[in-house]
């Protein structure tokens, strides 16, 4: 599909400019699919196969197999593919309030912290803490339930951004691009009852092995991609973002610039509650 009507969030100046910022741009790919055959979660297994397998899929959306180097999943194995079903209940952005509330958010900017490694991240606000801490204190503002949903999972990834990020020292350059990614992402429809809701399906995928190369060239907690499907309009999109750390002579984990990623693009969406 074409990118620029399939994924608007991502077009604009305001956007790229903050992606290139977080180091996100340039390592993204966009790029959305049209299926011809009727999508059943039931048969979330089989689907994810025929996608990741597909030759159409494996040219648009290539794999990083070294550092400015690409290639192709190749063919698939059965259970090839692992993934974790998301849940998208949240519709309002307010989801977010509590940042304010807990202090984390003053007067639109976020609160600073002493440094503290959390895995491969070196912290030093008490959002990314929060986001990326278990044993932080506020960690438990989000439920762990919260913590699986879509929006939350765009709200981290923007939030961490690469291995070269320059943080945004206010909340509203994340609050604004997730409202516009998840916007574009899922499709919002009324029920039979009046209310709204997703009827997207979203996927956390954690690896896919293939018999040219993988998914992820190595394993990592900042590697992520996610597949959303959309069952009415027939049309899915991948979400994969691969970010390598190395240690330097004393130990310390360090970024590299080496990074890919494929970013997002899917086709109309609904009538949305953000």
């Amino acid at each position: 599909l074409d990118m620029k009507h399939s994924f608007p969030s991502l077009q604009t100046d305001e956007a790229r400019e903050k992606l290139t910022q977080w180091n996100m741009l340039p390592f993204m790919k966009h790029a959305s699919f049209r299926f011809d055959q009727a999508f059943s979660a039931d048969q979330s297994d089989a689907f994810l196969m025929d996608f990741f397998a597909s030759a159409a899929v494996q040219q648009v959306a290539p794999v990083c197999v070294g550092p400015g180097q690409w290639g192709v999943l190749g063919s698939l194995g059965a259970g090839a593919v692992k993934y974790t079903r998301l849940p998208t209940t949240v519709l309002r952005l307010d989801f977010f309030d509590r940042l304010k509330e807990a202090g984390i958010v003053r007067e639109g900017d976020i609160a600073k912290c002493f440094d503290v490694q959390c895995g491969e991240v070196l912290v030093s606000d008490r959002l990314r803490k929060a986001l990326l801490d278990e044993s932080d204190e506020e960690w438990e503002l989000f439920s762990e339930a919260e913590r699986k949903e879509l929006i939350f999972h765009i709200m981290k990834r923007l939030a961490v951004g690469g291995g070269m990020n320059q943080y945004d020292d206010s909340i509203e350059p994340y609050l604004k691009l997730t409202k516009a990614v998840y916007k574009d992402m899922v499709t919002v429809n009324k029920s039979a009852g009046g209310s709204l809701q997703v009827v997207s399906n979203t996927f956390l995928v954690e690896s896919v092995a293939g018999s040219s190369s993988s998914l992820y060239p190595r394993r990592g907690d900042h590697n992520f991609c996610y597949v959303v499907v959309d069952p009415i309009a027939r049309q899915v999109a991948e979400v994969p973002v691969q970010q390598r750390w190395r240690r330097d002579a004393q130990g310390a984990l360090l970024p590299l610039s080496e990074r890919r990623g494929l970013g997002h693009a899917r086709g109309a969406s609904g009538d949305h509650g953000l």
